[in-house]
């Protein structure tokens, strides 16, 4: 996966972290245990937010969008929000078009595919999620002592 890709896909994740924890700050709205959850919570399928963006729920999801971006993203399986797909990267990217070079769903999901095939995302249901960095397996050993410490 190219830095600009991965770059991008951090920086949507971290969109919706932020605008997520906003959402379950002013609306009192709990991350659900599955897609299946939010579906049913019974939230109020549109509102205003405190600095005035707007948010829609739909489905397994939902969609905040602000004068300076939007984001949309659904609700994976088992209730993450760090999950992504062709359509919602390239529609993140034309609400701010200076983030990444492409923007159209049709040329964004070569790009996934590649980084499916090199092991960099993975794919889970009907989303993709970048695949956790391994911890470091480095073994440490303190002078003077013969324990091994895993860092």
């Amino acid at each position: 996966m190219t830095p600009e890709f991965q770059r991008l896909i951090e920086d949507y994740i971290a969109t919706v972290a932020k605008r997520f924890t906003q959402l379950k700050r002013e609306i009192g709205v709990e991350t659900p245990d599955s897609n299946l959850d939010w579906a049913a919570n019974g939230m109020k399928k549109k509102g205003t937010l405190s600095d005035g963006a707007s948010y829609f729920k739909h489905g397994y999801g939902c969609l905040i969008e602000s004068a300076d971006e939007s984001v949309d993203f659904d609700f994976g399986d088992r209730g993450e929000i760090d999950g992504f797909d062709a359509c919602r990267l390239a529609e993140f990217v034309e609400s701010a078009p200076r983030r990444f070079s492409v923007s159209e769903e049709r040329k964004m999901q070569p790009l996934l595919d590649a980084a499916l095939a090199s092991g960099s995302i993975e794919r889970r249901g009907r989303l993709y999620y970048l695949k956790k960095k391994e911890a470091n397996q480095a073994v440490q050993t303190t002078p003077g002592s013969s324990a091994a410490l895993r860092v």
